[in-house]
């Protein structure tokens, strides 16, 4: 790779379908800190300590920033606070995001659903008309949405096999998140669409990469924008998830899709204490990037478990933001 080349590369990696259609992204690399976008989940809205983190950063006057968050490029939500979140709160929220210059991304339940029929009650799925609300909830709090992270939908919409399953092709998954997307797509028309799905549940799934190849082909015809990133949310629990991980990280690697890995931990049953569980979630980041030697394009820190239950470090004890902190130090000492 040319000088000139390799610049334009490290531009593009906060531009990601001009990265994609480059070539110039690789998965499993040494990089700098600049190199590693990180995605900073707010977590909890509605829990007294959830809530306090959201006070903290957002509502008061002259609000701190801790340092470790001076390194995120997109603050997350999931739709569900979004849903939740007072008018006024989210107009604070939307504006402190615009002058730290933080993207605003959804963590979003992005298959289509109209009841009755399947998909009641399974994650990631949400109304249309639901959506279209949410996106003109945030176009009147004048904030943006960047970016979209969708919840799982070819897992749970193609593969699961639970209670009110809709075992929909690939071409209909792409469909039904589509009509949600169009939504946000309606007011945000710059929106940067991502992929999350875990692994290794659908790595396991013995046509997985045809059948991911098709899911994104689909997702492309049905709204004119590429999936620009696939974050992997690990099942730490499971004896295989490396062997799931470096399947996907070559996938990624072989087509150029950008690759996101979400930083956390087991659910609390398998950890005592909040402490236990920042320390799981630490070490698993430090043994994917440090012993793996994987190191991807993006790297999220969210929980949707009561640990650590609350975004920032406050009197309630140590928060998500403690991650980031250690994270940034790992990258600078390697």
């Amino acid at each position: 790779m040319n000088e000139s080349l390799a610049e334009l590369c490290r531009r593009a990696i906060v531009m990601l379908p001009l990265s994609i259609s480059l070539g110039c992204v690789g998965v499993i690399r040494a990089a700098g800190a600049e190199d590693t976008q990180i995605w900073f989940g707010m977590g909890a809205l509605t829990s007294r300590a959830g809530h306090h983190s959201w006070e903290l950063l957002y509502y008061q006057q002259n609000p701190a920033w801790p340092d470790a968050l001076t390194k995120v490029a997109v603050m997350g939500v999931l739709t569900q606070a979004l849903v939740k979140i007072p008018d006024p709160e989210l107009i604070q929220f939307a504006a402190r995001l615009k002058e730290k210059n933080i993207g605003l991304g959804v963590e979003m339940l992005a298959q289509a659903y109209t009841p009755p029929g399947c998909g009641g009650g399974v994650e990631g799925y949400f109304s249309p008309d639901q959506t279209a609300a949410l996106a003109a909830k945030v176009r009147h709090a004048n904030g943006t949405v960047r970016y979209v992270a969708m919840d799982e939908p070819v897992w749970f919409g193609h593969y699961y096999n639970g209670p009110q399953a809709c075992h929909s092709s690939i071409e209909n998954v792409a469909e039904r998140v589509a009509a949600n997307l169009r939504e946000y797509l309606k007011l945000f028309p710059d929106l940067v669409i991502g992929d999350i799905e875990p692994i290794p549940s659908m790595s396991s799934q013995p046509n997985w990469q045809t059948d991911y190849t098709a899911w994104r082909m689909a997702v492309q015809k049905a709204t004119g924008k590429p999936i620009a990133y696939l974050f992997v949310d690990i099942d730490w629990t499971r004896t295989n998830w490396e062997q799931g991980l470096k399947a996907v990280v070559q996938y990624a690697q072989n087509t150029h899709l950008p690759l996101g890995i979400i930083y956390n931990a087991s659910p609390p049953a398998a950890s005592n204490d909040n402490q236990a569980w920042l320390n799981e979630a630490r070490q698993n980041s430090v043994h994917i990037e440090r012993d793996l030697h994987i190191r991807p394009q993006w790297a999220m820190f969210t929980s949707w478990t009561k640990f650590p239950g609350h975004a920032v470090t406050d009197e309630n004890g140590l928060g998500e933001d403690y991650l980031v902190k250690e994270y940034l130090k790992g990258i600078g000492s390697r």
